[in-house]
């Protein structure tokens, strides 16, 4: 029910969309008329062979022209334009151009004959009539400018037929050739199959511009829909992943298990942080810290979950798995945690208040799918693994580390090959197992880790000077940086993570 309506809302603002299009096409067609009347009648005052009355004649019919393209532009400016005055407007055009082009001019007794006339050139004008129609988005329109322009040219072929002394027939005699010759310059003769063939070049061209128009709509729709759904999606996952569903076409939404490295981010003391400061430094710093995190987690290609108030859910390895979700988790978590401390580094120096943040990450078998009702779906990642992250980030407290592991993780890093440039991992100290048995944090997924790290360097080309004393090249990230937490490799004391 919710989706029907969320669907009616967006068909409401796309046709929105399109009025307002239309609103601007019909004004932007009205001032390229009114600028092409205008050439023209600067020409027909500097060219036009008439004297006189006949002369004057001529350019008041383009100036009438271009008044009722000004009038139109002016009118739909100020929003005097209801849905039907368009068809009203064509209407006039048609009318008045047929009138201009079939009418003798009263001051000119020797012109042309009205059969000449009929079959004269001022016949392709009827097309910027069927242009300025198109300019609107409304096929419709254009279907109607077509109708009237079509009615226009039987009107002028009947009422010149009616006329004494125009003929369309002959008789037969000779060759047919040369009496086609003969008759096709008569001045009183009117060819019904040239008139018949521009009835039919209107019809189809009509029916082309406004079959044109509608495919544009369409295509305008679905990619309005794309689009949005892009956006959305863009909220959750990287580009990349982005652009990977939206050329398959989707993804699978059925609930089924999934290795997934899930990672959480949390504020330390963020209780206490609101009560001492205001509510519009809080919202602000909320917005600096989630979309700090969320710049580095679709920098490693992982996939925003959900904020959960001061906190941050982030996986690797949704929608689709890959053989490196494991390390990407892991080299998102050791970046974020740089880039906070250099986000709390800021805030001080700006004479704003210290911000401490818990960042854990855990591996392994989660529950991927859609989750909710009819009315609202969800596609989330829940289950054991979840969980066991969630009480991994909350033993940075009692371990007084910025970032804890479990694992698991190490696990399937290690097993795992190292894709491009990992940092060195940073050396914290080793959990006390009592310190953590006393905060409650014994997990399914096994004890803490108590065995030295391994480290892993930019590229796996290169050799980390913490491994090799014998490598000259550039000593890895951090590796000597003593850091919130962390402390310098040595003889004695091994790293940890949980």
């Amino acid at each position: 029910m919710r989706d029907g309506a969320g669907a009616a809302r967006l068909l409401v603002r796309l046709r929105g969309a399109f009025i307002e299009e239309e609103r601007q096409g019909l004004m932007f067609a009205a001032k390229v008329r009114s600028w092409a009347l205008l050439v023209i009648l600067a020409w027909q005052i500097l060219d036009n062979p008439l004297t006189g009355p006949a002369y004057f004649y001529v350019l008041g019919e383009v100036t009438l022209m271009l008044l009722l393209g000004v009038a139109q532009f002016h009118f739909i400016r100020r929003g005097l334009n209801p849905p039907w005055a368009p068809f009203v407007w064509v209407v006039g055009d048609v009318a008045v151009l047929t009138i201009i082009f079939i009418a003798p001019n009263p001051f000119e007794p020797e012109g042309f004959t009205p059969a000449v006339v009929l079959r004269g050139s001022a016949f392709v004008w009827y097309f910027i009539l069927l242009m300025q129609a198109t300019f609107s988005f409304r096929p419709a329109l254009v279907l109607w400018c077509g109708f009237c322009i079509v009615l226009a040219r039987l009107g002028s072929l009947f009422w010149v037929l009616s006329l004494s002394g125009i003929y369309s027939g002959f008789e037969s005699g000779g060759t047919m050739m040369e009496e086609l010759q003969a008759i096709y310059f008569d001045p009183n003769f009117v060819f019904l199959g040239d008139r018949i063939n521009e009835i039919l070049a209107i019809i189809l061209t009509a029916i082309g511009l406004a079959v044109i128009v509608i495919r544009t709509r369409r295509f305008v729709e679905s990619r309005f829909q794309a689009e949005r759904a892009r956006s959305k999606l863009a909220r959750y996952f990287s580009p990349n992943v982005v652009d990977e569903i939206t050329s398959a076409g989707g993804i699978g939404t059925a609930a089924h298990d999934q290795d997934v490295a899930v990672l959480f981010a949390d504020i330390v003391g963020f209780t206490s942080l609101c009560e001492t400061e205001p509510a519009p430094k809080v919202v602000a710093l909320l917005r600096d810290y989630h979309s700090l995190l969320a710049d580095v987690v679709f920098r490693h290609g992982g996939t925003l979950d959900k904020y959960i108030g001061d906190g941050l859910m982030a996986t690797f390895g949704t929608p689709r798995t890959g053989p490196h979700d494991a390390t990407n988790a892991l080299a998102c978590a050791l970046d974020m945690v740089e880039a906070l401390a250099d986000w709390k580094r800021q805030r001080i120096a700006a004479g704003e208040s210290s911000v401490s943040v818990g960042v854990g990450v855990h591996y392994g078998v989660t529950v991927v799918g859609d989750i909710g009702d009819e009315r609202r779906l969800e596609f989330a990642v829940i289950g054991d693994t979840v969980n066991v992250a969630s009480r991994v980030e909350h033993l940075t407290r009692s371990l007084g580390t910025p970032l804890t592991v479990s694992e698991d993780l190490i696990q399937a890093v290690c097993a795992g090959k190292t894709p491009t440039a990992l940092p060195c991992w940073k050396n914290y100290p080793t959990p006390d197992p009592k310190r953590c048995a006393a905060a409650g944090e014994k997990s399914a997924s096994g004890p803490l880790r108590k065995r030295p790290l391994p480290r892993l360097c930019p590229a796996r080309d290169r050799a980390c000077p913490r491994r090799c004393g014998r490598s000259r090249r550039p000593r890895c990230r951090g590796s000597d940086s003593r850091r919130p937490g962390s402390v310098r490799p040595g003889r004695g004391r091994s790293p940890g993570r949980a």
